[in-house]
């Protein structure tokens, strides 16, 4: 394994330990966690200035989680930003590059900052429907803290997408001076799916016909009750599209996604997957699984079970957030995560037409590295 890929692993188990107050003072200009979709740190407020990832090296990125009592530090030794493990200095560290269209101010006054969203650091796209009904009937899935990202830190994000915003947003992307080889959008989950054409497929609609030729419309949402909307997502301009199972045991996943298990259903998940593929095509729809909320032997099975389908794989490694029901489960370990890996890479051999969905490295997943063979020694 390439010791970029190594040292990826140890921060997403174990944390990096900092001063909360660490950036609050630095001049430089980085994109900064606008915690768009969780809350990752304790306590953390918008003016601690804390950025979503660290720059590794090796095209690798990292997500910034802060957690007390790692044996990983952070700090800055003079304008360095250094990381540690326990008193050992590691490696020099660098800030993701500040993005081009932040900084800007809409027509109608909303600022970009709050209105774009950027995944592993440099793809831009946007978090359709910020909510999730399952919140309002007590079963959200346990991992994840939406809702308390929304109502806290993440509250000045915009939740409005009407259609004039969306395109004069796209617009201000594809002007940057960026690259953009696509724009990728997070949705939430509407109550029913009316609800979705409105929050969801309206705005797609608008990136549609804002968009410039070739770039293409990834979308991770929640699969429609009316199989037929999948095809208006593909009609909308969507190029490829994720529904994430999260968990692959039935069991498991009726315990840690109990709304999406009583007000959706694990079968009827699958059929949502086997219907987009003959829409999408073979390997550009994704089902995420997350690693570390259930034994390794399930998460192996899942992983098989998606892209034996002819569907894609999209892995995240778990995470304690604050505000999450399981805040204070353990993250998973350092071996367990190598060892999902070592299982990973040998299915990309065994399935070779399957591809991830970014073509850049992703904060909390390890997916992009697996596929390009990170887990092999440099020759």
């Amino acid at each position: 394994m390439r010791p970029s890929l190594r040292t990826k692993i140890a921060l997403i188990s174990n944390g990096i330990d900092f001063d909360i107050d660490l950036f609050a003072a630095t001049s430089r200009r980085y994109y900064e966690n606008t915690y768009g979709s969780c809350v990752t740190n304790r306590n953390v407020k918008r003016e601690h200035r804390i950025p979503q990832v660290l720059l590794l090296g090796d095209g690798l990125v990292v997500s910034v989680l802060r957690r007390e009592g790692s044996p990983w530090h952070l700090r800055f030794d003079d304008d360095r930003l250094a990381l540690y493990r326990e008193s050992e200095f590691h490696q020099e560290v660098d800030l993701p590059e500040a993005l081009p269209f932040f900084g800007k101010t809409l027509k109608d006054g909303a600022r970009t900052d709050d209105v774009i969203s950027a995944y592993g650091a440099v793809t831009p796209g946007f978090f359709l429907y910020p909510d999730c009904h399952y919140f309002d009937k007590g079963k959200p899935c346990g991992f994840c803290s939406l809702r308390k990202a929304r109502r806290t830190v993440g509250k000045p994000l915009v939740t409005e997408f009407g259609r004039e915003r969306v395109m004069e947003t796209t617009h201000i992307i594809q002007n940057s001076g960026w690259k953009i080889p696509m724009i990728t959008n997070t949705c939430g989950t509407p109550p029913d799916d009316e609800g979705t054409r409105r929050a969801i497929i309206e705005p797609l609609q608008a990136i549609r016909d804002a968009r410039e030729p070739g770039v293409r419309m990834h979308v991770l949402a929640h699969p429609p009750h009316d199989f037929r909307l999948i095809d208006e997502y593909k009609a909308a301009g969507v190029t490829s599209i994720a529904f994430n199972l999260e968990v692959y045991s039935r069991e498991d996943f009726a315990r840690i996604c109990p709304g999406k298990d009583q007000h959706y259903g694990y079968d009827r998940w699958w059929e949502a997957l086997d219907y987009a593929k003959e829409v999408f095509g073979e390997y550009e729809v994704y089902c995420g699984l997350v690693w570390g909320v259930e034994p390794l032997a399930s998460s192996m099975e899942g992983m098989e079970a998606i892209l034996s389908r002819g569907i894609g794989l999209a892995t995240n490694v778990f995470h304690a957030d604050p505000g999450s029901v399981m805040a204070k489960s353990p993250q998973p370990s350092e071996d367990d995560i190598i060892a999902l890996a070592e299982w990973e890479a040998k299915l990309y051999a065994k399935y070779p037409k399957a591809h991830t969905i970014y073509d850049v490295s992703m904060r909390n997943t390890i997916d992009w590295e697996v596929h390009n063979h990170y887990m092999e020694p440099v020759a």
